[in-house]
């Protein structure tokens, strides 16, 4: 097996998930058998270029995308084509002093859609390259957006993003993710930004999502973790 070829096979596998398809399902679609698909995704056969096409354009995504990347390679930031609408989610980790970027895919319906999370991306462009795969729902009420996300490859792991809209900043929502963190295993809530634009990740972000005084004095009064200031 090529590290190329089990590169291909893992971001095939990585996007049908996305899409929510069976091997079955996705074989169907591109005229081929269960069988073959499933060693594609395995790098155990070749894939020629036909069938690298045939399946970025049943998966909804680029050909280059479906190709392993370097981890040093630089690539220009783009739209990633996943069939919804996106959504860009900003943490950020004291531990490692970085910003933690995910992309949010959500599905076409109104109220309550199906969601995918590609979380902690070395940059938009490479959802494939996500730290960790999501699927769930969301739901949207007048004020509060909520999601309840689970974790692909940890069927323990659930994720809660609840978000409100910014009446300063508009297109984007502040609130509260809750999960298990991968490197404690314990439970943990990080505070968070999600937008409808790629934002700059500078000073002005990070304050925006560093717990401020005001953060820990009502949680110490209080006995519990609230994002007060939604605005600031």
């Amino acid at each position: 097996m090529s590290d190329i070829g089990a590169g291909v096979g893992q971001n095939i596998r990585i996007y049908r998930r996305a899409n929510r398809l069976t091997l079955e399902e996705l074989a169907n679609r591109i005229h081929k058998s269960k069988a073959t698909v499933g060693k594609y995704e395995q790098g155990t056969i070749a894939l020629d270029m036909d069938s690298l096409y045939d399946i970025a354009a049943a998966l909804g995504v680029s050909p280059r995308q479906l190709l392993p990347v370097e981890a040093e390679q630089e690539t220009k930031a783009q739209q990633p084509r996943m069939g919804g609408e996106l959504r860009y989610l900003y943490l950020y980790d004291g531990r490692s002093s970085r910003f933690l970027r995910s992309l949010l895919v959500e599905g076409q319906q109104e109220q309550d859609k199906e969601v995918t999370l590609f979380y902690d991306l070395p940059s938009f462009a490479e959802p494939q390259r996500c730290k960790a795969l999501y699927y769930g729902h969301r739901k949207k009420n007048d004020f509060v957006t909520n999601y309840i996300l689970e974790n692909q490859s940890n069927g323990v792991e659930h994720v809660s993003l609840c978000v409100m809209g910014s009446l300063n900043r508009p297109g984007e929502s502040t609130g509260l993710l809750s999960g298990i963190s991968a490197r404690m295993l314990l439970p943990v809530s990080l505070k968070c930004i999600l937008s409808r634009t790629v934002l700059e990740e500078n000073e002005e972000l990070k304050n925006a999502l560093l717990l401020t005084k005001e953060d820990i004095r009502l949680t110490r009064r209080w006995n519990m973790f609230i994002v007060e200031n939604i605005d600031s």
